[in-house]
């Protein structure tokens, strides 16, 4: 099994967020002799008699290629010592190096791992969160993402509301008639960007609350009658998002709906041996935050790390690429993982 040559049958495959099946269908076929399992989208197979079990994750799914894209995304081009094309960086590249090092690591006896290839990491829906009841119980997780083979042991969640401002319609040039939803929305702006956030943690940096989006008004000379906005924000382990939430519902004025709290925050402690193992098996000497969100969220239950080869800068990019060289220390980092981890 060939991880470049793996990356580059899994880019040739289009499989935007749930149309995953032409990679599952290769990886079934890839990992026959590990007798794979394919449960709705998704795929896993099991290796060892346990009772340790180790998770190795990652997505088969990909976004939408942009339209700035000048090599066909699906080409599976290799030149310059890269392999080109949608999903090589993120993430099927890391999958495809978890693939190798899943096959040909040393397991002792006693020893179990559970190699789960995964969809709709990009969208939320029925990858890992739903796969998670048919897998083993597990003792630690290591999901593959672009990390430039950095071990990240904690994550931000994500937390998405929305606001809605109601006023009163009325003519602009009679404001005192209606009531302006649009400054009602703008006040709550000013408040919620204006809330007290937890001091910046010393592996994810500060947590933040942004609005990202706005919408209102009817035509420019009527006072508008509704206003919405959207906030996004990226919480620590020590605050959460529900008690983001709930302070966000207590300071605005508008109506606030939840969009989304699933994708809580995530620490695993530094002396885990996950962590150590990973650490080890990298040459690195202290463990790093995660960029983005993940699916490390669906198994915060047991101590897991992020790590894979691939750059972020690279994730949904135009024209993207992962380097040859990073691939092959990615079979060595995943595979050192796991052989330090039953050590």
């Amino acid at each position: 099994m060939n991880v470049v040559e793996l990356t580059r049958s899994l880019v040739r495959i289009p499989s935007l967020s749930g149309a995953e099946a032409g990679c599952v269908a290769l990886l079934e076929g890839t990992l026959r002799a590990f007798g794979p399992r394919v449960s709705g989208r998704n795929l896993f197979a099991v290796r060892g008699d346990g009772p340790r079990t180790l998770l190795l994750n990652s997505h088969t799914d990909t976004v939408p290629a942009s339209g700035d894209w000048t090599i066909d995304p699906h080409g599976g081009a290799l030149s310059h010592g890269r392999v080109h094309g949608l999903g090589s960086n993120d993430a099927k590249g890391p999958l495809a190096a978890m693939a190798v090092a899943f096959a040909t690591a040393r397991l002792p006896k006693g020893a179990r791992v559970v190699l789960a290839a995964t969809c709709d990491e990009e969208t939320g829906g029925q990858g890992l969160g739903v796969l998670r009841p048919e897998l083993p119980p597990l003792d630690a997780a290591v999901i593959g993402e672009p990390t430039a083979l950095e071990v990240c042991s904690a994550q931000r969640g994500l937390l998405r509301v929305r606001v809605i401002a109601k006023g009163r319609r009325a003519h602009a040039a009679r404001p005192w008639q209606g009531e302006n939803a649009i400054s009602k929305a703008v006040r709550d702006v000013v408040a919620l960007e204006s809330l007290p956030l937890p001091a910046p943690h010393p592996l994810l940096g500060p947590a933040t609350l942004q609005v990202t989006m706005i919408a209102g008004g009817v035509k420019v000379n009527v006072v508008p009658p509704e206003c919405a906005f959207e906030v996004d924000a990226r919480t620590l382990p020590a605050q959460g998002n529900r008690d983001l939430y709930e302070r966000i519902r207590d300071a605005a004025r508008g109506e606030v709906a939840l969009i989304s709290e699933r994708m809580a925050p995530v620490e695993t402690p530094l002396d885990a041996p996950i962590v150590r193992a990973a650490l080890a098996a990298t040459g690195r000497a202290a463990p790093i935050g995660f960029g983005g969100v993940s699916d490390l969220f669906h198994v915060r239950d047991v101590p897991g790390v992020v790590l894979g080869p691939g750059r972020s800068e690279q994730s949904h990019a135009a024209d993207e690429w992962i380097e040859v060289e990073m691939l092959e220390r990615g079979v060595d980092a995943y595979r050192g993982t796991i052989e330090r981890f039953f050590a």
